[in-house]
């Protein structure tokens, strides 16, 4: 998982920062100096503009322009004050205007078709919930330093950073005497792919058996989502029971086995023993009836349960007698 921190949460930990704010610059324009040569696939004839602000966001540029002009780029650096309207014709353009503390409304230059780099965020994103302020310049990709900011994972935050890159700049973002004792963290999909139980070479459907018994006459979509989702979770075997539907539409895997609305919680509980998990609730309706067959049938079974729409209503008003 990927630590996210509000941008008062990184400033607490750029403030107890063992290194000078010089080293720590240092480390950052390094990273982004070598995203941009990456991005432009090389350093021979190309021409990168960079616009830097007031702050450490500026900074990280200035000294970014400078690693790429010691390797032999062409390097024009605007301060985002007397920046153009519209700026010279460049292979990449880096935004290091203004980073993840930035309030107000900022227009960024016209990049005139030029890829851009952004330094920490794209200049006019909140760093706390990707709200858009002024006209935000799109990024192919954000450096950004030590965690993800909340501005690149929410809101419109995502659709304008790009490829986001967290660079290592020496800085411990782990403190809880520093960033608090709460937590925020990206679920990434290796984190996802690590909780998935590895298969046995030996393995058969039915240990990784789910009957789904979801939807209604009317609501069978939320049958074959529930369905479907199972499968794609890995499960080896899918049986699918819409109540009062003899043929709804389902995936091809899926297994249908009808039941009427009246009695599909007897013929739940009369065949649960293969099956490593039930599935019940999306669209299944909220009357009287239904609802008791929910709670009849997770008194039945045996099996672990995920419940969901409205199963969870039919809990809702005697949770513990489920």
């Amino acid at each position: 998982m990927l630590t996210v921190l509000t941008p008062s949460q990184m400033a607490a930990v750029d403030a107890a920062a063992a290194e000078p704010v010089e080293v720590l610059v240092g480390r950052a324009a390094g990273a982004v100096a070598r995203a941009a040569v990456d991005l432009m696939g090389g350093t021979y004839g190309r021409r990168v503009v960079v616009v830097a602000g007031p702050g450490h966001n500026g900074e990280d540029g200035r000294v970014a322009a400078a690693l790429l002009a010691r390797r032999g780029v062409r390097v024009t650096v605007h301060d985002v004050a007397d920046a153009p309207a519209v700026l010279g014709p460049a292979d990449l353009v880096i935004d290091a205007a203004f980073g993840t503390g930035f309030r107000g409304n900022y227009r960024f230059p016209d990049v005139d078709g030029a890829p851009v780099l952004a330094v920490d965020i794209p200049s006019g994103i909140s760093g706390r919930t990707g709200a858009v302020s002024g006209a935000p310049a799109p990024a192919v990709r954000t450096v950004t330093f030590a965690a993800l900011k909340p501005g690149l994972v929410l809101g419109a935050g995502p659709a304008y950073a790009g490829e986001v890159v967290v660079a290592d700049i020496g800085l411990d973002v782990c403190d809880p005497a520093v960033v608090g004792a709460a937590g925020c963290h990206l679920v990434t999909d290796d984190d996802v792919l690590a909780w998935v139980p590895a298969r046995a070479d030996d393995d058969h459907k039915w240990r990784h058996a789910v009957w789904v018994i979801a939807g209604s006459p009317g609501m069978t979509g939320a049958a074959q989502l529930c369905s479907t989702a199972a499968l794609r979770a890995g499960a080896g075997y899918v049986r699918l029971t819409v109540p009062g539907v003899e043929d709804p539409p389902a995936p091809t895997e899926a297994v249908v086995l009808g039941a009427r609305t009246d009695d599909w919680d007897r013929v739940l509980s009369s065949d649960t023993s293969r099956f490593g998990c039930v599935a019940i609730g999306p669209g299944l309706g909220r009357d009287a009836g239904t609802a008791a067959r929910v709670r009849a049938a997770l008194a039945a079974t045996d099996r672990p349960v995920v419940l969901d729409g409205d199963g969870l209503a039919a809990i809702a008003d005697a949770p513990t007698s489920a």
